[in-house]
């Protein structure tokens, strides 16, 4: 029996923020691992304030000059079936979803909102209330819902506040194919270990509020798979026209010029989020750089460094990483605090075809020495 297994059986008497701090555990590769799932590498997730994921998502849509919430809606509903394919909770079955048992218990330690059947007719109308992400949340419930009738539906959402939105679902006779499995490009560390004793450190000033809805430090919170970023970033990359708008200081060792397209919109505005959050970074040696990506890398699983090396004296570094959760938004964070630390624009380079990811970052124009 796996933990979420027990969870399934034994989570009436389990307070909430126990259940939610027992499901994702801090490792030593700067990451958080989903013990719900026992398969490698669909575990690893990213602890994102939900406001954060939105300023990035509508960054990236304004850099790539497109509306993405139809792709990461379909994507959601692709990983989610690609999940539910492996063992960790109960799945939904029948079409009362108050008895989705296993569900509730999913969406409510990932942070995602809770949800309840309105009408189910020749239409199903499903209210999701507190949504962490209107397009997430409307292709998980989806996904969710077929899994539960055994058909197919197209599906579309509403959404005229943040506080609830509703999903129209309807039966639908296509059989799209089994989703495949989608692992990264890069490698991860291989043998990274539990961090027990991070665990309350990682989770301090935890609040849950609703089902579905906690914070830390006042900002609520959500848990999402790397799974479903790789999906997405398939999704966008056949319409993808090049960069239009944000900068394009970025190198990519991809082959695909249409994937550096998207890694280079994510960076950016995961770069420019960070500098808008106003954090004061101090850099005084390269050793300084394990710690600011410890803070502000690890405390969200997007990573952690293995080394640090200057590279001249204007700043330049090379920053090794022992997993990154995924090179374009963890590269954009540390490209924000080196323009925070320094006072002016940067430029990155990311290799990845070496056992590592090794970013480099400098001075965006040349400084004479």
């Amino acid at each position: 029996m796996g933990l979420f297994d027990f969870f399934r059986f034994f989570a009436r008497n389990v307070p909430p923020d126990e259940l939610l701090t027992s499901r994702w555990t801090p490792i030593s590769d700067g990451t958080f691992t989903d013990i719900a799932r026992d398969y490698d590498p669909y575990k690893l997730a990213w602890r994102v304030g939900v406001g954060a994921f939105e300023s990035w998502f509508q960054g990236l849509e304004q850099r790539l000059g497109q509306s993405l919430g139809r792709r990461l809606a379909h994507a959601a509903v692709e990983y989610e079936e690609h999940m539910m394919s492996f063992a960790g909770y109960a799945l939904p079955s029948g079409r009362d979803s108050s008895t989705w048992s296993g569900t509730v218990q999913d969406w409510q330690t990932r942070g995602l909102g809770r949800y309840e059947l309105l009408d189910d007719g020749e239409e199903t109308r499903i209210l999701v209330d507190r949504p962490a992400s209107g397009p997430i949340c409307s292709g998980l419930i989806a996904a969710a819902w077929e899994k539960a009738t055994g058909k197919r539906h197209r599906f579309v959402w509403s959404q005229t506040s943040k506080e609830a939105l509703v999903v129209t679902l309807t039966p639908d006779n296509s059989q799209p194919p089994v989703p495949k499995p989608r692992r990264q490009d890069w490698r991860d560390e291989e043998f990274p270990v539990p961090m027990g004793e991070l665990v309350e450190e990682m989770w301090t000033d935890l609040r849950v509020d609703s089902s579905g809805d906690w914070s830390i430090m006042n900002e609520r919170r959500m848990f999402l798979h790397r799974d479903l970023i790789l999906r997405f970033e398939d999704y966008c990359l056949p319409y993808l026209e090049g960069i239009q708008q944000g900068r394009d200081d970025y190198s990519w060792s991809n082959s695909d010029p249409q994937r550096e397209i998207w890694w280079t919109a994510a960076a950016d505005s995961m770069r420019e989020s960070f500098i808008q959050s106003n954090h004061h970074i101090f850099i005084s040696k390269p050793e300084d750089w394990i710690q600011v990506a410890r803070r502000h890398l690890s405390q969200h699983g997007l990573g952690a460094l293995l080394s640090a090396t200057s590279l001249d004296a204007n700043g330049g570094i090379e920053l090794k990483f022992r997993t990154a959760f995924h090179p374009a938004l963890s590269g954009g964070v540390l490209l924000g605090c080196w323009e925070r630390a320094y006072g002016r624009n940067g430029r990155l380079e990311c290799d990845f075809s070496a056992q590592a990811v090794a970013l480099r970052i400098r001075p965006s124009r040349a400084i004479a020495d």
